[in-house]
């Protein structure tokens, strides 16, 4: 019983880790009303809403669930730098998977 309870512990989530789980479920929530019922939940652009500009961040949650979808034109027409951050945690997944094998093969 001991070693379960010193195991769940040592799975106890970090603050940072809680609330960006929070963050990144409401963005998937609003994603799928948006998407099934045409209701934005989303959170604001506070940039978009005091300039009336769009950021570099803009669309990116739009375009990331048009990639999940296989909509690649529609995702570009949402922010054309999905692709540039889809290469860029491919490039940093390889590299983690890599460096990891490397070190549990090494004795």
């Amino acid at each position: 019983m001991l070693k379960v309870f010193q195991s769940v512990q040592q799975l106890k989530p970090s603050l940072e880790t809680t609330l960006l789980g929070v963050l990144v479920s409401y963005q998937i929530l609003a994603l799928c009303m948006a998407d099934r019922f045409g209701t934005s939940i989303a959170i604001p652009c506070l940039f978009t809403l005091l300039t009336d500009h769009h950021c570099l961040g803009c669309g990116l949650s739009r375009a990331l669930w048009s990639l999940v979808q296989g909509d690649f034109l529609g995702a570009y027409h949402y922010n054309p730098v999905i692709y540039l951050l889809f290469g860029f945690f491919i490039y940093q997944g390889i590299r983690f998977y890599l460096s990891h094998n490397q070190c549990i093969s090494q004795p």
